[in-house]
């Protein structure tokens, strides 16, 4: 198996010609046989917008990244690396249910976020330090991508009583990601059986599209997956499971899809996207987020951030440890 990590590390660490699918329209998704559809995906997917004042005081805009929703209340998932601009003053601590104003933290910058035809100002809730998120880096090889925890915990900014469309979170063994080691090594293995996977986010001076494929590799760890072009199954094995043979391995991620929702075809979250080219899509588990950021057990009068699927299992945001 380490021969195996070693050639597909290698393999995906070079960027070969485009590969994947992109879907644009309703009626695209609606073919797939999916249960969800191109209007809920949109009002759960967020584009996060940097605001900033250029030399002569002027306001303008640029698009920076995806993320999702995953409260009725507004909370969302987004990549850190998309919100590095906001936690410049954070980068060397772990917060935990404390917010951080991303209209206000740096006097020439503000975030927003676009849910549908809505403007939303951004909180982030919960983070981790700058190290053990992106190790202060813009690149990552899928070997540094799958130890890192590229994702915050954010909150839109909403008049009371606004309620919005969210993905599900389905339920999951307890410790599945290892928080007291999460640099550990890992070998990468095959996903049995590869599974399909909806990409939706924001490429750059575009809206809302939609990748499609198979992630055909995991982290032994539970931390994360691979969507790669790397043929790791026999004909006769995908046929048994009702996938055909000339399968194009490899799903093409976009400038600004980072931090974007990861569903099954019945919905349900599968992971956020960090970390992606023109033939390989790094995906970071929801399992990861959940374990990093939430608890099953909340502080007294705590209220639920969120339920999981189907059990209605709650769950409540990690708080900072009293000094």
């Amino acid at each position: 198996m380490q021969v195996l990590t070693l050639f597909v590390l290698l393999w995906l660490s070079f960027p070969s010609s485009a590969l994947g699918n992109y879907l644009a329209k309703a009626e695209q998704l609606s073919a797939e046989g999916v249960k969800f559809t191109w209007a809920e995906v949109k009002s759960k997917s967020l584009q996060i917008i940097l605001e900033y004042q250029d030399g002569e005081g002027n306001w303008k805009q640029a698009n920076l990244g995806s993320g999702f929703l995953i409260s009725p209340d507004g909370l969302f998932v987004t990549a850190y690396h998309v919100m590095k601009y906001c936690l410049l003053r954070q980068r060397e601590v772990n917060r935990f249910s404390e917010t951080v104003d991303c209209s206000t933290a740096q006097p020439r910058l503000r975030y927003k976020a676009l849910n549908s035809d809505r403007e939303f100002e951004i909180q982030i809730i919960s983070h981790l330090r700058e190290t053990d998120s992106t190790n202060g880096k813009s690149f990552h090889t899928p070997d540094e991508i799958i130890k890192q925890r590229d994702f915050v915990i954010g909150k839109l900014k909403a008049q009371p009583g606004i309620r919005f469309s969210y993905w599900q979170l389905a339920d999951f063994k307890q410790g599945a990601i290892s928080l007291s080691n999460p640099r550990a090594d890992f070998e990468l293995r095959p996903l049995l059986p590869p599974k399909r996977v909806f990409i939706a986010g924001y490429p750059r001076d575009r809206d809302l599209e939609i990748a499609y494929g198979f992630l055909n590799l995991e982290d032994e760890n539970n931390r994360g997956y691979f969507a790669a072009d790397y043929p790791l199954y026999a004909p006769a094995y995908l046929e048994k499971e009702g996938i055909s043979p000339d399968t194009q391995w490899g799903m093409r991620v976009e400038n600004h899809m980072s931090g974007g929702a990861v569903v099954d075809a019945t919905g349900l979250l599968v992971g956020v996207v960090v970390n992606g080219n023109k033939n390989t899509a790094g995906i970071l588990s929801i399992e990861n987020v959940m374990e990093t950021f939430f608890s099953r057990v909340g502080q007294s009068g705590a209220s639920p951030a969120i339920f999981l699927t189907p059990t209605a299992t709650p769950l409540y945001l990690r708080e900072n440890p009293p000094e």
